[in-house]
């Protein structure tokens, strides 16, 4: 008699969806990841503009903004305050890409520009230029976001989360559009290229027109909207497009490290949940590890299942490059709320019983007879749909053969052994 194995498999696919951009091409993508520049607020800093790019699919990737002598690219991005605002520093996420021209991946410790303009008088485009200051190296604080190679062609892709006080502070007037620009001042003038990071999700709270690009070395003499280079870059489902960057008034840095919480629950599975908060630059990163297991980004609560005692460990990281000091929480995860007994008699049954208080679903079991004269009943498995707590569920098994035999069931995580004597259709003196 034939037995089916069930089994049952959650497979999660990660699509990582990357373009690449020539010289004269304006977009290049990197690996997406969900945006980490959410709104917060401080009382000794407030935040009082943010805006994220968002792009439909699991596409992300990087737009020119660099600096040299064949030209200089400029992304720019629109934005209001509610209210007048002194600005005194500035987030965003950038980089270097197609860095296998250069020296790979790393940090080339560039300047970086930032310049600010009017409005055109209709939203759409920007206007006067009305603040340009280059950034030093030295007053730019990084924390590493991310880095890849393409394993078709060798490509590779730098960024980081950058923050910096502003040389001088500027104001800007309430319900007034203006337009920003953040690039990298290329030295060398060779590749690598820098970059302006965008994401493949939208949690903006202002959306004004779409990012605008132009750069005369790759084409584009007249300001030209994102979303129209990434049509032409083959996104085939573009949305309206905003840089990634933040504003600060006030004048305090950001020197302090995030708060990372551990909510623990449940008993098996153990349930662990990760809530991160900073009070001023924004968490970038929570990470985790249980036992003696390697750290991971923290994305979503974790669930344990091997019984016994474990300790979880975590911390996180800002924007502003501050790292938390690690942190641990024992736990505890329950033996399964299962008993199981193996019987005799006409053939094999083995009664499994809830012990717990809550409902248990897809159990799996198998049972398995090692008697050498076994001919029917040798193997057999399957799954438990349901059971209530107090319930119980017997599981019989047809066996045909002679001669002692040792009796194997495992149910979920859940393994009982007996042995008996089997003689034609019944088993005998099964302990």
């Amino acid at each position: 008699m034939k037995q089916n194995n069930i089994i049952k498999q959650a497979v999660v696919l990660l699509l990582m969806a990357l373009m690449v951009a020539s010289s004269s091409v304006v977009l290049a993508n990197t690996n997406t990841h969900e945006s980490v520049n959410q709104p917060q607020t401080s009382t000794y800093r407030d935040l009082v503009w943010d805006n994220v790019l968002g792009v439909a699919g699991s596409r992300g990737g990087i737009i020119v903004a660099t600096v040299r002598t064949e030209g200089t690219a400029f992304p720019a991005d629109d934005f209001q305050l509610t209210t007048e605002q002194t600005v005194t520093s500035i987030a965003w996420q950038g980089g270097y890409f197609q860095c296998q021209l250069a020296e790979g991946q790393k940090d080339y410790h560039w300047d970086w520009n930032i310049v600010f303009w009017t409005d055109n008088g209709a939203g759409t485009t920007p206007g006067t230029e009305i603040y340009n200051q280059t950034i030093s190296d030295a007053s730019i604080t990084r924390s590493f976001w991310f880095n890849y190679t393409r394993p078709d062609n060798g490509n590779t892709y730098w960024t980081a989360n950058y923050s910096c006080d502003l040389p001088e502070p500027i104001t800007f007037t309430a319900d007034t559009t203006y337009w920003i620009t953040i690039h990298a001042i290329q030295t060398p003038n060779t590749y690598p290229q820098g970059s302006w990071c965008r994401h493949n999700s939208s949690q903006s709270p202002i959306l004004l027109h779409e990012a605008m690009f132009k750069g005369v070395y790759w084409g584009y003499t007249d300001w030209a909207t994102i979303m129209t280079l990434l049509v032409a870059g083959g996104d085939p489902n573009p949305l309206p497009h905003d840089l990634n960057f933040q504003l600060f008034g006030g004048e305090a840095t950001d020197d302090t490290p995030p708060v990372t919480t551990c909510a623990i629950t449940g008993e098996n599975p153990v349930t662990i949940t990760l809530t991160a908060t900073d009070d001023m630059s924004g968490v970038n990163h929570t990470f985790y590890k249980i036992d003696d297991g390697t750290f991971a980004t923290y994305t979503a609560p974790v669930q344990v299942t091997v019984p016994g005692d474990h300790t979880v460990y975590f911390y996180s990281t800002d924007i502003a490059g501050n790292i938390e000091t690690e942190k641990s929480q024992d736990f505890t995860v329950a033996a399964p709320p299962l008993t199981v007994t193996i019987k005799g008699g006409f053939g094999v049954s083995v009664v499994v019983k809830n012990t717990g208080t809550a409902n248990l679903t897809d159990i799996a079991w198998s049972l398995n007879l090692d008697g050498k004269l076994i001919f029917v009943g040798k193997a057999k498995s399957g799954t438990i749909d349901a059971l209530a707590p107090g319930e119980s569920f017997t599981i019989k098994d047809m066996v045909v053969g002679f001669g002692k035999t040792g009796i194997t069931a495992l149910v979920g995580d859940v393994e009982t052994t007996a042995s008996g004597m089997v003689l034609l259709v019944f088993v005998l003196g099964v302990k």
